[in-house]
């Protein structure tokens, strides 16, 4: 099945904020010291938002720097924007691989996991700016 644009970045925001919110839930988790449904929860989380970054983000940046040129201030958001989405990913992948034993911990895991969670919630806003500038 094949959507339109349009209908793409409306799944993709409704995908977004059911995300925001059941990271304020692990939060919450982590808050209370349940580490280990934490932990499950962010995993699944950030898992999904890498299959939407792949297929739905990605595509969408290529095609608005290629076909759509919003200009020089748009482009320079939406590089904010998937540098923080990356960055949350990595900073994530590092996470996990501390807790598995295969890297030394170089920063205190609650500085990045709070690093993590600020960026997420700066790209989700920077996004949301996006998607109102785009579509509204």
């Amino acid at each position: 099945m094949v959507f339109d644009v349009k209908t793409q970045a409306m799944v993709n925001l409704t995908i977004q904020v059911l995300l925001i919110i059941t990271m304020s839930g692990a939060v919450y988790l982590a808050k209370k010291r349940n580490l280990g449904r934490h932990c499950t929860i962010m995993r699944i989380a950030v898992l999904l938002q890498i299959i939407a970054i792949a297929s739905v983000m990605l595509p969408s940046m290529l095609g608005y720097i290629e076909y759509e040129p919003l200009g020089i201030f748009f482009n320079f958001e939406m590089g904010i924007h998937h540098t923080l989405g990356l960055a949350v990913i990595v900073i994530w992948i590092y996470i996990n691989l501390v807790f598995a034993g295969v890297m030394r911990i170089r920063v205190r895991l609650v500085t990045a996991m709070r690093l993590t969670l600020v960026s997420w919630i700066l790209a989700l806003i920077f996004g949301l700016h996006m998607y109102l500038l785009i579509w509204m």
